[in-house]
């Protein structure tokens, strides 16, 4: 579960961020800052919730253990929760863009071999790191824009940041933003390429760009000269006027931005942990993070054989539902505060109290090397066939 909330906490200061670029600078002329920007926001990204900012709150660690379905007198342990399947459509569509990014590797890779070995032609101009591809075909006139542009690309290395988008969509897919973060990166590659290589004349360099509107692409993960969506907007920002130094104060929105983030995360956390419950750990001091969780000895499946072997649909009940229990495992061990935190029945509800009260001893959580205290809720849902 905290994965998924750290990658969801990720994906959320992303679009925040990117948000700021995108209502204040994407139509900006201040391309080299725009580039740092949209590198510098993936580690601020990825950083920031990692950071610990919850240190002084009074709360404790709860953890919810799988749920238990009870049907009649038959007990299934199910622990294939929504967060397992969360998990495991977030893992297979992160798995299926892998293999899309490593294909597209392998065949630009391919396409260059070939280039060199002059085995195809009808490929566009573009860029790949340090390689250049420029069609024998054209020009000198168009030639000498054309080479001037790419060189742009390959000498700041904007291939590494395409390759950094690339791999960011793999973890944050389910987030649009990253996209169109994606997509903002290359078009500000062009700019950048486009204002230097445009500076003796933009009027010729445009009429270059309008005649290399036909050609084939080589691959997304290349600098395409001709990538054809773009090139009216890339024509337009030439002729901008260019964007006064001072507007680049605007970047510093990111510092509240990040305040903003934190302060929601804390206060999310700490009316969490109020709202359950009062309890503390160890020996009346508080925590918020367990370093060693409680564990029913014997691991999960020792759990659910107890549960299977000791619960029992109550007899002459026609209610059904999923009671919630809490309870704590205390510094020896043993399973103490049971009580009922979602009711349904008072028959289902006590013999949910009954087994939890009867289950044998537990290994303690341990927190900076001493046994602690530690809330556990278990969710068991009584069904009728």
């Amino acid at each position: 579960m905290e994965q998924l909330l750290y990658i969801g906490k990720v994906g959320v200061l992303f679009a925040l961020l990117y948000s700021i670029y995108f209502i204040f600078f994407k139509n900006t002329t201040l391309f080299q800052a725009n580039r740092f920007y949209l590198l510098l926001i993936i580690p601020i990204s990825f950083i920031l919730p990692l950071i610990n900012w919850e240190s002084s709150i009074d709360t404790y660690y709860t953890i919810t253990l799988p749920n238990i379905d009870v049907v009649n007198n038959t007990l299934v342990a199910n622990s294939y929760n929504l967060y397992d399947i969360v998990s495991a459509i977030y893992l297979a569509v992160s798995f299926l863009l892998t293999i899309k990014f490593i294909y597209s590797l392998i065949r630009i890779s391919i396409r260059i071999s070939y280039l060199k070995k002059g085995k195809t032609t009808n490929v566009a101009p573009f860029s790949f790191f340090h390689f250049i591809h420029i069609p024998k075909e054209l020009d000198n006139e168009s030639k000498h824009e054309i080479i001037t542009h790419e060189k742009v690309h390959a000498q700041e290395f904007h291939s590494l940041d395409v390759l950094v988008y690339e791999l960011l969509k793999i973890l944050l897919w389910w987030n649009p933003l990253v996209w169109m973060a994606s997509y903002s990166v290359k078009c500000n590659h062009e700019f950048i390429a486009d204002n230097i290589a445009s500076k003796n004349s933009k009027e010729k360099y445009s009429s270059v760009l309008i005649a290399q509107l036909l050609g084939v692409n080589c691959s997304m993960l290349a600098n395409n000269f001709n990538y054809k969506p773009l090139i009216k907007r890339r024509i337009m920002m030439m002729k901008t006027t260019k964007t006064k130094s001072l507007s680049m104060l605007k970047y510093a929105l990111v510092i509240p931005v990040a305040l903003v983030f934190v302060t929601v995360s804390v206060n999310q956390k700490a009316v969490a942990n109020t709202t359950v419950s009062k309890a503390k750990l160890g020996d009346g001091d508080t925590n918020d993070k367990v370093e060693v969780m409680p564990e029913f000895k014997g691991g999960k499946k020792a759990l659910m054989d107890y549960m299977i072997n000791n619960i029992k649909y109550p007899k002459d009940t026609q209610k059904e539902g999923k009671v919630q229990v809490s309870f704590v495992i205390d510094e020896k061990g043993n399973v103490t505060e049971a009580k009922v935190v979602k009711s349904v029945a008072p028959a289902l509800d006590n013999e949910a109290l009954r087994v939890i009260n009867a289950m044998p001893k537990w290994t303690p959580g341990k927190d900076k090397g001493k046994n602690v205290k530690v809330k556990m809720v278990l969710p068991i849902n009584f069904q009728l066939s």
